[in-house]
Order: structure tokens, then C-alpha cells, then sequence
């Protein structure tokens, strides 16, 4: 990679702007297929909510938690990030771990070990509900119908967008407007119930009342059909495999370098213009950042027809959140700590929610990624990560930041007893930090929210109305998180090679052996 130096040559095929796990995708996927390809990222290494960073002997993600679809499944459209690794010949440059559970959710009277499977999913939640057995299958058999529609939609035009082809898509177009909540109410009696199968939507950052429930079925299925896994050595692992699949297929990375301008000229994109002054001409520009950044200040609202940046107006952007990084010498075991913990004082999600809104969330995720992965800290210790959602503007960061940190710590050591007086490090990431290290207006963390009418077609297409010019990442389609951007890196690829089916870019670019490790 180089860093904050000039490109090394004037003129690419395509340019990408930031390289956020989206943008990796798209661009090593065209770099794959012979197209000449610039990335420039501004910081210092490629990922963006994606990467990692050290401090001192400790190793941290920064924000993501598990991923799915890294292994070939049976489920039809599973093993997304395995066809993607393989196809690029970097399957080799990665290692992903299993993780099972895959999550644990704690409540006032209950608390359950997920298993990461779909009868052992089903079966654990049957055990506490057994009344609502029948409606918990219910649920779990319209999610996996949900995965396996939005697939096939996908190859025709974009997941959840159907309206073309109604008979072929009826469990998409039954719940296209519907929240987790409403189906939930649907199919199960009991509150606890519900509440408990609604566990993991702080991963997409909305309540199940609000949420996409094509969305949140999406996702769980990512989890539960294709199982959950954590990357090996942390997560910019992943990022750097593919940034090394654009620089084997003769693309370039740029870190440390920032576009000051996307060029539009004669009603079409024409380039891009470096920080440091430098001109590169490009017919096609991949935008991976902030997608309000690059109406207003990359290229300028005067070059987008009023309909549509008055729609992007009427968009709402996700909450962000507050992240506390600790390091602790206590001796836990992944037979008393699961790997990915959800605590909550109460049943009540829209409470939980509420209590985000206000900067003074009572509930958080504890995360222990050295549980499966010693090599992140020294013998004898242990991370954890808690993780809450939060208002970018709910409180004030810069005086009040510790507060927030001292709260979660507070919340972790009900359960992890001992831990506030085991601490041997700790750091607190509030919005202002997201929003300075990615760009992302107040660091939202999922781009726009995921409520039912901002997923899929009710977020901003990949192709703007500038000809050249295509969004990747969580500002666009499909939505949020990591399975959604790097679907979303493959879909605008396609769509820049001018492929219609999704089968059609496997096809080109064929499926490689793996190569050796780097």
C-alpha cells in the first residue's frame, strides 16, 4: 500500500472513496475483472468501522462484532464471504472461528446460551416458551424464507425490491412495511417471548418496534443458517485481504490521502482531486463514504436534481454509539463468559431504546474476543468490549465521557464480578470519536436507520443520477452491518460491469484456487 504520497499514475478505470469494507469489495471484485482501480482512504489503514487498532499489547476491533456467511452452507444463498474470498483467490489470507453459542442474552430472571444453529435455535427458545413453540418455528421458518426470497430477488434487482415480479417473492412482499414487533405479535403470546427472540437488535440499532423485520431475518439467518464467526487476529484481517486482492489484480491502495473533490464535468463524473492537488481522471467514481459528504461537499449540491436531495432530506441517519475498551487479568473461560453477552435490565426494548436516546442507556453488549483469540493480549488477560447505542448529541462527549465509560463498567461488573478492580487498561470511544476516525456525519453507525421503509429500495440507489457516479457501503442499498456492505460492494460492482444476475459475476470472474498466505 502506499501512504499519503501521490497516485502513481493520472487516469483509472474506476476510483473508490474510502475503504470501508464495501468499497474493499466492490474494488477488489473490479480489480478481479481487469479494471484499473484506485482506493484512497484518508486514515492509516483500510476498514473503516472494519479495522482495528493496538494499544500497547492489547489488539481491538473497533466496532464489529460477528460476521456470517464464512463458510460454504447448505441454505441457499449462504457463504457470501466465502464465494467473495475464494473468487478473489484470498480465502487462504483469512482465518474465521466458529463461534457457538452464538450469543448469550441476559435478563432479570432468565438467561440463554444461543446455539448457532437452526433446530438448536429454535429448540432452545421452545425450552423456556413451551407454549409458544409452534409460533417460534413459525417465526424462525418466514425468517429463513425471508434470506432465501431476498437472494433470489437480488439476482434479478436489488434484495427486497420485488415489485417486478410479485408472484415469485409473496413472504418479501407480505412484509416488506412490517417491523420485528408486528410479526412477533403475530405469531407469539408471550412478551417475554418475543422480547427474548428480538434479543440482537442492537446489532442493526432500532428496538423491534422499529426495525425492518426483513432486515433483522436477514441478519439472524446470516447468524443462525450460515453460522457466526470472528476473525482471527481481529477483523482487519478481513480488510487487508481485501485490499490485498485489489493490489494482486494490479490495483492500488492510497492511505493517508483524501479526495477533496469528485469531478463532475458536462453532466457526468469525470474524476476525483487528491488533498494534495494531484488530478485523476476517472469515468466511473465509487463513493464509500458518508453519503451526505458527498452530495454537500465532494461534489455539491447544485449538480443533483432537487428530487433527490430532498429525498435524502427526509432520510433518518442511525443512532451511534459508545464503545468502552477494557483489558482485565481476570480468569475468564469461555465456560463462564460467552463470547458475545446481551444485558438488559428489563423486557422492555422500547425502554432500552429510549434510554439510548437520551445519552443514559442502561443496557450494553460485553464482548470477549481474547476468549477465542489469545493472541489479542498477553497471557493471563483477558479484552472485553462493551457496547452500547447512544445520540450523537445526547449528552456532552467531550466533559462527559467518562461518565458513560464508569456506568458500563458499573453495568459489566454485576455480572463479571471483580472486574472494575481488574482493570489493567481501559478507553471510551464516544460518537465525536467515531464520527473523527470514519467520517460518518455524527458517527452514525449503520448509515441510514433500518426501519422498513429505509432498507432496500427506501435507501438511495448504488447508481446516483450522475452518470459515473455509484455508492457503496451502508449509506445505499441494501442496508447496514457487515453482511449488507459487502452485499452492497457486490451488487455495485455488478452493476459497473453490467451484469444483471449476481450468478453472472461469479461466473466471469471464475473461482480461483486460494492463494498461499501472505
Amino acid at each position: 500500500m502506499r501512504f499519503h504520497g501521490e497516485a502513481s499514475r493520472d487516469h483509472y478505470d474506476v476510483v473508490v472513496v474510502g475503504s470501508g469494507l464495501g468499497g474493499l469489495t466492490a474494488a477488489a471484485l473490479l480489480a478481479r475483472a481487469g479494471r484499473r482501480v484506485l482506493v484512497v482512504e484518508r486514515h492509516d489503514r483500510v476498514g473503516g468501522y472494519g479495522h482495528a487498532f493496538r494499544r500497547g499489547r492489547y489488539l481491538f476491533d473497533s466496532a464489529v462484532h460477528l460476521v456470517g456467511g464464512c463458510e460454504p452452507v447448505a441454505y441457499e444463498g449462504g457463504g457470501l464471504l466465502h464465494q467473495l474470498l475464494t473468487t478473489l483467490g484470498i480465502r487462504a489470507a483469512v482465518d474465521f472461528d466458529r463461534v457457538d453459542p452464538c450469543y448469550e442474552a441476559v435478563y432479570p430472571d432468565l438467561a440463554l446460551r444461543v446455539p448457532c444453529d437452526l433446530e438448536g435455535f429454535v429448540d432452545a427458545h421452545a425450552e423456556l416458551f413451551p407454549n409458544e413453540a409452534k409460533g417460534i418455528r413459525q417465526v424462525v421458518q418466514e425468517c429463513l424464507s425471508i434470506r432465501l426470497e431476498a437472494r433470489r430477488a437480488a439476482e434479478l434487482a436489488r434484495a427486497f425490491d420485488v415489485s417486478g415480479a410479485p408472484g415469485r417473492f409473496p413472504t418479501l412482499l407480505r412484509y416488506r412495511k412490517a417491523t420485528l414487533a408486528e410479526v412477533l405479535e403475530d405469531h407469539i403470546d408471550s412478551p417475554k417471548a418475543r422480547a427474548l427472540l428480538g434479543t440482537l437488535w442492537p446489532y442493526l440499532g432500532l428496538p423491534p418496534s422499529r426495525v425492518s423485520f426483513l432486515y433483522f431475518a436477514t441478519m439472524l439467518m446470516s447468524y443462525v443458517a450460515d453460522g457466526a464467526y470472528a476473525c482471527r487476529g481481529s477483523f482487519q484481517r478481513f480488510a487487508d485481504a481485501l485490499a490485498l486482492g485489489v493490489r494482486r489484480d494490479s490495483g492500488e491502495v492510497l492511505l493517508r490521502s483524501s479526495v477533496r473533490r469528485i469531478l463532475v464535468e458536462h453532466e457526468r463524473t469525470q474524476g476525483v482531486v487528491l488533498e494534495n492537488g494531484q488530478r485523476i481522471r476517472s469515468d466511473c467514481v465509487l463513493s464509500n463514504v458518508d453519503l451526505l459528504q458527498t452530495v454537500h461537499e465532494l461534489v455539491g449540491r447544485e449538480r443533483f436534481p432537487d428530487h433527490y436531495v430532498r429525498a435524502l432530506d427526509r432520510l433518518t441517519p442511525s443512532l451511534s454509539g459508545f464503545v468502552t475498551y477494557l483489558a482485565t487479568d481476570l480468569p475468564l473461560s469461555s465456560g463462564t463468559t460467552s463470547r458475545e453477552t446481551f444485558y438488559f435490565p428489563s423486557w422492555d426494548h422500547d425502554a432500552a431504546y429510549a434510554g439510548c436516546r437520551r445519552g443514559l442507556p442502561d443496557w450494553l453488549t460485553v464482548t470477549a474476543p481474547s476468549l477465542s483469540d489469545p493472541s489479542l493480549a498477553p497471557a493471563g488477560e483477558q479484552l472485553l468490549v462493551l457496547t452500547t447505542l447512544v445520540r450523537h448529541d445526547a449528552i456532552d462527549w467531550r466533559s462527559q465521557k467518562h461518565l458513560l465509560a464508569d456506568a458500563q463498567i458499573a453495568i459489566a461488573d454485576r455480572s463479571i464480578a471483580g472486574l472494575r478492580d481488574h482493570l489493567r487498561f481501559r478507553e471510551g470511544a464516544s460518537p465525536r470519536t467515531l464520527e473523527r476516525y470514519t467520517r460518518n456525519s455524527n458517527g452514525a453507525v449503520y448509515g441510514w436507520e433500518l426501519s422498513p421503509h429505509q432498507v432496500g429500495p427506501g435507501r438511495p440507489g448504488n447508481q446516483t443520477p450522475i452518470p459515473g457516479l455509484h455508492l457503496v457501503g451502508h449509506w445505499t442499498q441494501p442496508g447496514g452491518g457487515v453482511y449488507g456492505v459487502v452485499s452492497s460492494g457486490v451488487q455495485t460492482a455488478r452493476a459497473v460491469l453490467g451484469l444483471r444476475r449476481e450468478a453472472e459475476l461469479w461466473e466471469t470472474l471464475g473461482s480461483p484456487e486460494s492463494a498461499p498466505r501472505p
